[in-house]
């Protein structure tokens, strides 16, 4: 019993430390081994063999290699691509430009002309006596030069006279009116005024006093400044007759103008803006109203143009916008479309340049981009100049289409388009379409000319060969020329030789003797055969007909013709010869 109970709890031993061991080897990190196994490894023997497993092929490299193709070819067809993208740049970036002579030219039409043409222009300005104000002076590459497109034109803009130049005062008291104006005009002097007035001590024409008005300056004047000059007329003429002079800011400028001219005095007119005083009407006049002047005085009135109009930048607004805005500042516009490299709708230009002084009676041009893609309908069955019209009238707004044409022979009619490489789709600006235009279908020309001593049954005459080109749609064109041999009227020569391929529409020259006048021949009782004998068929182009009813005594021989005998006209006529049956016609049963 004691042996039994020490087995049964050994054994019991055993299986509770197996199952310890397993819950403990679930519960170890993967890759570690038990104490169980390790021992179990120590104790095992093995004998190691000579063999050696073969190494299964890898599909990965394989795969890995195909993969590296497909890069590879990617690669390539990547580089390909950016390389044609490099060229086209390269092309557009290196297609040369001839640059024109921009001097004299405005600073926006020399605009204009570097964007149609992908030139950037620096601008400089300078002072210049010898340049208007706004006109280009110089350009830093000359005319003609071939530049590529995107590179650099130096400008350099007059912005006229340098006003802050300095003059010495000259001795204007020694001066005649006409050597004043001389000094002003060689000077470029802005605001020099001269007015005049009667003198008993200073001869006329020649200055009493001056006045100028300008703190900047000591003992010299700058170009703008008020010089005030008072000219002699010499003594007044007592007996002259005094005006009042009136209020002229009272008056519309035709009210002054009627006065001055009633009174005969001298009416100057200067004008400058006014943010206040509406344009037409007089500031200032240089007299006080109610003083009295005589006849020939000069009075100078300062009238208002109304408020300084600046214009604005359109560049930024739309057809719409810039129509509104023109109309609020009292700009009169004129919105001009064309085709050009910027999206339909952009803004291409103005006339007047942004920020310059608006100009009563100036009319500013906007134009607009049209874009630079037209759509193309098929021309295919219509004329050429159908489609050149089409293109002349898209030409005309910028849009420089080329249309190229090429002749082939064809069944359709001379002038038909029959192909056309662009149609019905969109194509850019400066596109060229090509054309297949049919120069007519392809006929034969036929022999016009007999054989020499031929009669009319055969000869050709102007009547045959009119029908006979109609027929073949040719234009003949016809020379009387005499030859030796040849009937009247008869086709003797051909500008182009018998066979020849040609279209419809081709010009062929026919030269033919003159007709003469002939004598119709009585031919009743006559048989073809004396007929042909007496060569009848040299003057007239006979034709023979069998009657249809039996003529006693004409079998056989003619008994009627379509030509009245001795009967005069014109030879290689056609006559009509009716033949006699030989014998009756014998009727048909059931007919009488």
């Amino acid at each position: 019993m004691g042996e039994k109970n020490t087995f049964l709890d050994s054994y019991k031993k055993k299986i509770a430390d197996q199952a310890e061991n397993k819950a403990e080897e679930s519960a170890m990190p993967e890759g570690t081994s038990s104490a169980a196994e390790s021992q179990k490894t120590n104790m095992k023997y093995e004998l190691e063999s000579g063999f050696k497993k073969p190494i299964k092929p890898s599909t990965t490299v394989v795969q890995d290699s195909k993969k590296s193709r497909r890069i590879i070819t990617a690669a390539v067809i990547g580089t390909g691509v950016l390389l044609c993208i490099a060229i086209v740049i390269f092309l557009l970036m290196n297609q040369s430009i001839e640059v024109v002579d921009l001097t004299g030219w405005t600073e926006n039409n020399a605009q204009l002309w570097a964007r149609e043409n992908g030139i950037i222009l620096q601008i400089e300005e300078e002072y210049s006596d010898e340049v208007e104000a706004g006109k280009i002076m110089s350009q830093s590459i000359p005319a003609g030069t071939k530049i590529k497109k995107g590179d650099f034109v130096k400008l350099t803009i007059s912005l006229g006279p340098d006003l802050s130049v300095t003059l010495p005062i000259p001795d204007f008291l020694a001066m005649t009116k006409e050597e004043v104006e001389a000094w002003a005009a060689e000077n470029h002097m802005t605001k020099v005024r001269i007015t005049t007035e009667y003198s008993d001590e200073v001869e006329a024409g020649r200055v009493i006093r001056y006045e100028i008005n300008d703190e900047r300056v000591v003992g010299e004047v700058r170009r703008d400044s008020p010089i005030y000059i008072v000219v002699s007329k010499g003594p007044e003429d007592e007996t002259a007759a005094t005006i009042t002079v009136p209020n002229f800011k009272q008056m519309a400028i035709s009210e002054c103008y009627a006065f001055a001219n009633e009174n005969e005095i001298i009416l100057t007119i200067e004008e400058q803006y006014d943010d206040y005083i509406p344009a037409g009407s007089v500031i200032s006049q240089s007299i006080k109203p109610e003083e009295k002047v005589s006849k020939g005085t000069e009075i100078i009135l300062v009238v208002s143009k109304g408020k300084l109009i600046t214009v604005p930048d359109f560049s930024g607004y739309s057809k719409e916008k810039a129509t509104a805005v023109a109309g609020q500042l009292g700009i009169p516009i004129t919105i001009v479309e064309r085709y050009s490299s910027y999206p339909a709708g952009a803004f291409i230009s103005q006339s007047i340049k942004a920020g310059s002084e608006y100009n009563t009676g100036d009319i500013l041009e906007i134009s607009y981009s049209l874009g630079n893609e037209v759509v193309i309908q098929s021309f295919v069955g219509q004329t050429r100049d159908a489609i050149e019209n089409w293109a002349k009238e898209l030409n005309a707004q910028g849009a420089n289409i080329k249309i190229k044409a090429v002749n082939t022979s064809s069944n359709s009619p001379k002038g038909t388009i029959i192909h056309q490489d662009k149609a019905n789709t969109v194509i850019g600006v400066n596109a060229t379409i090509n054309i297949t235009v049919s120069s007519g279908k392809i006929v034969f020309v036929p022999d016009f000319v007999a054989p020499e001593g031929s009669g009319y049954d055969v000869a050709i005459t102007r009547e045959k060969a009119i029908a006979m080109c109609e027929e073949l749609n040719i234009v003949p064109i016809f020379e009387k020329a005499a030859k030796s041999g040849r009937l009247p009227g008869e086709i003797w020569s051909q500008s182009i030789a018998a066979g020849t391929e040609v279209t419809e529409g081709t010009k062929i020259i026919l030269k033919y003797v003159p007709v003469e006048k002939v004598k119709v021949p009585n031919f009743e009782n006559m048989t073809k055969e004396e007929i042909m004998a007496g060569n009848y068929n040299r003057m007239f182009d006979i034709r023979f007909e069998i009657g249809t009813e039996y003529v006693d005594g004409y079998a056989g021989k003619v008994y009627q013709q379509s030509l009245t005998a001795n009967t005069y006209t014109t030879s290689g006529s056609v006559i009509i010869l009716t033949i006699g049956p030989d014998q009756p016609l014998v009727p048909s049963p059931g007919e009488e």
